[in-house]
């Protein structure tokens, strides 16, 4: 370059110096000499502001998370009979975990419920098997099927509701009934309205159940 081209160059570096120092102090408060690079720690936040990225939110975690339904979600049957339905599965978020356990709780006295297969892999189905027997209590239940990611603590629950009708039937008793013009004597039993008996002692014509606490038949239970 010739003579007149460099002057206004290096008139123009130089101002471009001036403007960054001007900058800096003006950030800092603190002034250098020209041509004095400012210090490390000056320039650290205004370089880690822009090659840092921003962090994913937590939010944006996936949690593991499944699902369970129950098809038909009730079922009537009478005392003694039994039904089915059909437990569905889904998992919404899995990482690497696809097994799920079933269970069934609220099953009353009399009623067994129960999921087969009790355990599944991933979006599957099983089935929801009800029995009763005959001396269950006619009423409307509520069961509880849950569904257990193995591994973690994602939980699903669905509920199908149970109602039995009809009446209850009293077991039938293999003991041989009580008859009236019969003796017996202590340690002898019998059945008698749903109950089995035992005689304390020599009787006769004393109907079980009518002779008291102190009476001469003992109450065992239901048969």
């Amino acid at each position: 370059m010739t003579g007149p081209v460099r002057a206004p160059l290096r008139a123009l570096l130089a101002g471009a110096g001036t403007a960054a120092v001007a900058v800096a102090v003006a950030l800092t408060g603190t002034t250098h000499a020209a041509g004095t690079p400012l210090p490390a720690q000056v320039l650290a936040p205004y370089l880690a502001a822009t090659a840092s990225s921003p962090s994913p939110s937590a939010s944006s975690v996936q949690v593991p998370a499944i699902q369970v339904q129950v098809s038909p979600s009730s079922g009537t049957v009478a005392a003694g009979s039994s039904t089915t339905a059909t437990v569905s599965t889904a998992i919404i978020n899995n990482g690497s975990n696809t097994s799920i356990a079933m269970t069934v709780s609220g099953a009353p006295a009399g009623v067994t419920a129960s999921v087969s297969p009790s355990s599944v892999n991933g979006s599957s189905s099983a089935a929801l098997s009800v029995s009763t027997v005959p001396t269950v209590v006619p009423g409307t239940y509520t069961l509880t099927v849950k569904g257990t990611l193995t591994g973690t603590s994602a939980t699903s629950s669905a509920t199908y509701t149970l109602t039995v009708t009809g009446t209850a039937t009293a077991p039938a008793c293999s003991t041989p009934s009580w008859v009236g013009t019969q003796v017996y004597t202590g340690g002898n039993t019998v059945s008698w309205k749903g109950h089995r008996w035992s005689a304390k002692w020599w009787t006769l014509g004393e109907e079980p159940g009518t002779t008291g606490q102190w009476g001469v038949w003992q109450d065992l239970g239901t048969c």
